[in-house]
């Protein structure tokens, strides 16, 4: 690690630190306790256990992940604090927060939150006193408005003579989170573009968002990161902007300089907004072709995180998300270029208005590392190597455990499956802001429910080979009907039956030969579709063989990955590799 470089990272902790303290330290306090290394957090948690009154036993609950038991402390204390509304907040309590935040004399802060949480961002700003607080929601509602973009001027230059067509050409990718800091399908899929095009003779770097990875409570070793030969540049400031617009002005500046630094004939970012306002003005100022690359639908994503289906059509009609899709919608339109998972993220984007012939398809595919996984070994037998019983019917995925992915919908089904006799067993490896709730919903299963928490991708790969189906149950929401998740393409390349929830952008991923599909939400429904799949070897054999058939032939990252060339040919003139 080099030295200066380390002394640069902790001087932005510091700052930034202090800035929060100075800002909200009670809510800092409770994010902080909750990001802490596992054993640290728990430590946290036994402690403010060991404290009287509510507030602390509710905050020692949502550190322990006993959900239930905090949400019992916060609806039935007559106490009232700061503390105790910030957990009702986190806990989804919307209609506690607001009790507890009326029976304060200052609570402008947690009503701020409370009004943000829900959507109403004019309100969430005009009920705060002037100050930091109020100045930076201010900006942030600023960065989403219709037609505002970081300012770059001091950076405009002529743009580049248009290129020969000789050679590939090079590109500088603007990423959220990298390897190897991030391991998530995310960072995955953006690390294998790069070493794909990398591969196919492009030249390729990465930069990640300001501050990345000491956001995450992580260390770089050096402000240029390499992983399996791809450069990944860290933008590290010493004393980081008070506002989100002049925050992005500063990364669009840094973007731009890399860019000319490295002479790069196109910058090529992701999903959210966010990301596209920085890229989009650097692109702007150094006179370069942007592409778009749309993951998923941020504003649907957060509505989807309601904690009631009332929250979540609340969410839906409020003014952060109007916002949010208008902006994405603008950022994309103007792209030079935009790039897409699915048929029905495309026709979602171009009921935006984004230009048809703008988009290009390029879906989640496997990586070899897949591709060259033994797929003979039998679930018993993976299951026995990992330490696991070898009897029963294994059922679950690998994922990241949020609500709308459905997961609780799946515990009811194998809770319901073994009482009416069937030996079916849950094994869910993966971490997130459900799996607390998750865990408690399960504990009725004995050890006949696995959760491995968080687990490497090769780890990931061995968990779902010792699976007899792997069940992507998700909820049906707006985002689950839009997004086409990795998880069902990994599953049929490992030669797994896939069992999904029978939504649009499920079923263009599995076709009927691989898999089944099921009303999503009816735990009822699945748990006899489960019992019947365990009861017939031969059709989980067969959907496992012919998933894995299709994927290889339709869905390797080794050929897909080279439509990217294709794109960048377009804009830039190169040969397409």
């Amino acid at each position: 690690m080099k030295l200066r470089f380390l002394a640069r990272e902790l001087t932005n902790v510091i700052v930034t630190t202090a800035g929060h303290i100075n800002d909200d330290r009670v809510f800092f306090g409770m994010q902080l306790a909750r990001r802490l290394p596992g054993p640290a957090s728990r430590f946290v948690g036994y402690a403010l256990g060991r404290l009287p009154g509510d507030a602390s036993r509710a905050a020692s609950a949502w550190l322990l992940g006993e959900e239930t038991t905090a949400k019992s402390l916060v609806s039935s204390s007559s106490a009232s604090s700061r503390l105790l509304g910030e957990i009702a907040l986190n806990l989804g309590m919307l209609d506690a927060a607001d009790r507890i935040a009326d029976s304060l004399e200052s609570a402008a802060q947690l009503r701020s939150r409370i009004l943000w949480t829900q959507g109403n961002i004019d309100e969430a700003i005009r009920v705060l006193p002037d100050g930091k607080r109020r100045k930076r929601l201010s900006a942030e509602r600023k960065s989403m408005s219709p037609g505002w973009w970081p300012g770059t001027d001091a950076h405009l230059i002529a743009r580049p003579a248009h290129r020969s067509g000789i050679g590939p050409s090079s590109s500088l990718h603007v990423l959220t989170n990298s390897l190897p800091h991030t391991r998530s399908g995310y960072a995955y899929r953006s690390h294998l573009i790069l070493t794909t095009l990398k591969d196919a003779g492009y030249q390729v770097a990465a930069v990640t968002r300001p501050s990345y990875p000491v956001t995450i409570g992580r260390l770089s070793q050096d402000a240029v990161e390499s992983v399996d030969g791809i450069d990944y540049l860290r933008d590290v400031p010493l004393r980081p902007a008070a506002t989100p617009t002049s925050r992005l002005a500063d990364q669009a500046a840094w973007i731009a300089d890399q860019a000319l630094e490295r002479h790069v004939d196109l910058l090529h970012t992701t999903t959210h907004y966010v990301n596209g306002l920085a890229t989009g003005a650097a692109a702007r100022a150094v006179g370069l072709p942007w592409v778009y690359e749309v993951r998923g639908v941020l504003e649907e994503t957060w509505a989807a995180a309601g904690s009631t289906p009332a929250d979540r059509i609340a969410r839906r009609e409020s003014q952060r998300f109007a916002m949010m899709r208008s902006k994405e919608i603008e950022v994309a339109a103007a792209a030079d270029a935009v790039i897409t998972l699915g048929e029905t993220m495309r026709e979602h984007l171009i009921a935006g208005g984004v230009p048809a012939d703008a988009i290009t398809l390029i879906p989640n595919s496997v990586s070899e590392a897949v591709v060259d996984t033994d797929v003979t070994r039998t679930p018993a037998d993976m299951r026995r190597s990992l330490g696991l019983p070898g009897d029963g019917i294994w059922v679950g995925t690998a994922a990241s455990i949020v609500g709308y992915e459905g997961l609780d919908d799946l515990v009811d089904a194998v809770i319901l499956a073994r009482s009416q006799g069937t030996d079916l067993r849950l094994l869910i490896a993966g971490d997130g802001v459900a799996l607390p709730e998750l865990r408690e919903r399960a504990a009725v299963l004995g050890e006949n429910a696995v959760f491995t928490g968080r687990v490497s991708q090769s780890q990931a790969i061995e968990y779902q080979l010792a699976l007899d189906a792997i069940v992507v149950p998700r909820k049906d929401e707006p985002v689950c009907r839009l997004v086409t998740p990795i998880k069902p393409i990994e599953a049929m390349g490992l030669a797994r039956p896939v069992v999904i929830s029978d939504l649009p952008a499920l079923r263009e991923l599995v076709p009927d030969s691989a898999g089944v599909s099921t009303p999503p939400e009816n735990p009822l429904k699945l748990a006899e579709l489960l019992s019947e799949l365990a009861a017939d070897d031969t059709a989980r054999a067969r959907f496992g063989d012919n998933g894995r058939a299709h994927v290889l032939a339709t869905r390797r990252w080794k050929e897909i990955g080279r439509r990217y060339g294709q794109v960048y040919s377009q804009l830039v003139g190169s040969d397409a590799r």
